[in-house]
């Protein structure tokens, strides 16, 4: 009798803790579903908010919006393609140049250089990202967009111009090259810094075994360091390229303006985002607005697309290969 009354006494006490638990454990529960749904209804409700704004240019214009060249905003005559493929033009670009010049930066700073200069590098790197977008735009206006058309510029028009029509455009100066080279610069923080955090988790010991069975420090860096942190170096691309379409102030400084399809790298002209930051305050009618929110759903769109499209790259890529990051 004793030892049940001990036993009811002893069980009392932990069923009261284990009750404790369950309720904390649901409302962490509660709370992160929570925060889950709002997220999924502020991105609910963007997307509402730009199909409403967009909607009577869709009904006048349909899906032939997006393949029709033209800006007049006199006649109401509305074509978005000159700034998708504008935006396509600038965020590859851009892409091309800061993914290979950042990959080759992290594994320079995580490989090759000495331990203690890793530190103060990767704080220089990192302090380019805390640059206003402005910023940025004041410099390449200023500085590169001159600098380019005086040197790289001419030299593509001279030497690469006669054989490639791409490269034979007026050395304006502004225009889409500047925009790919300023949006390159303010990309490679981001690549660098995740790039370099990924190649950081590859275990010490995988490396080593590399180096027991004979390979170089190049071979050790591209067959085992870069396929093992594949998909933080990926997930870092993706994220540049987010960034990448939607950059606005530094790209409308640069690139110049222009309603026609780029002809040459050196064309001037506008991305989504640009020709919505340059011509929103010179909106002077209802459909001249609602064509701006057209592009604006159109970036939202293509953005998406590109989002759900790494993702499933990344999964893919994971389930083929033995090595994850």
């Amino acid at each position: 009798m004793a030892t049940a009354t001990a036993d009811v006494l002893t069980s009392r006490p932990q069923n009261e803790a284990r009750s404790r638990s369950n309720r904390g454990d649901q409302i962490y529960l509660a709370v992160v579903t929570s925060i889950v749904w709002v997220v999924l209804a502020i991105f609910a409700g963007i997307f509402v908010v730009l199909v409403t704004g967009a909607w009577p240019a869709f009904k006048r214009f349909g899906l032939g919006f997006i393949v029709h060249t033209g800006w007049d905003p006199v006649h109401l005559v509305f074509g978005a393609l000159p700034f998708i493929v504008g935006t396509v033009l600038v965020a590859v670009g851009a892409m091309i140049l800061a993914g290979g010049v950042g990959l080759l930066t992290a594994v320079c700073v995580t490989e090759v250089l000495p331990r203690w200069l890793q530190g103060p590098v990767t704080w220089l790197i990192e302090m380019l990202a805390f640059i206003p977008s402005v910023v940025y735009g004041l410099f390449g206006l200023l500085v590169l967009a001159p600098l380019l058309q005086r040197t790289v510029e001419m030299w593509l028009m001279i030497h690469l111009g006669p054989r490639i029509s791409f490269f034979n455009g007026a050395p304006y100066g502004v225009g889409y090259l500047s925009a790919i080279v300023i949006l390159a610069v303010m990309l490679l923080p981001l690549i660098v810094t995740l790039s370099r955090e990924a190649l950081i988790l590859v275990p010490r010991e995988i490396k080593e075994a590399g180096y027991g069975l004979g390979l170089e420090r190049w071979s050790v860096v591209w067959h085992i360091s870069v396929p093992f942190a594949r998909n933080g170096i990926i997930g870092a691309f993706v994220l540049a390229l987010g960034r990448a379409l939607g950059e606005t102030i530094a790209v409308a400084m640069t690139i110049g303006g222009g309603f026609e399809l780029p002809k040459t790298i050196m064309d001037q002209g506008y991305t989504l985002a640009s020709v919505i930051a340059n011509e929103f305050n010179e909106v002077s009618s209802n459909m001249y607005l609602s064509a701006l929110i057209y592009c604006g759903l159109i970036l939202f769109v293509i953005t998406v697309i590109v989002n759900i499209l790494a993702y499933f790259i990344v999964r893919r890529l994971s389930g083929i290969h033995g090595f994850k990051a």
